[in-house]
């Protein structure tokens, strides 16, 4: 029982690491982005995130949706 358990997890594992490569969609350092403009004030606004922020500390201008925002 136990040569069983021992070939069956040596089997899962070859299956595993010769499955067929996946497909991920990234953007490569030769692909263009179309609008950097954007992408640059999404990092500012990233960047000056507190890290301990909550719903409740939120400005009042932006709009009050998401997780944990109140109804």
């Amino acid at each position: 029982m136990t040569v069983f358990f021992l070939l069956l997890i040596v089997a899962a594992v070859a299956a595993w690491l010769l499955r067929p490569p996946t497909h991920r969609q990234s953007i490569g350092e030769d692909e263009a982005v179309d609008d950097v403009d954007a992408l640059e004030a999404a990092e500012r606004e990233v960047r000056d995130l507190d890290v301990h922020a909550t719903p409740e500390d939120a400005k009042e201008d932006i709009p009050d949706w998401g997780p944990g925002a109140p109804r």
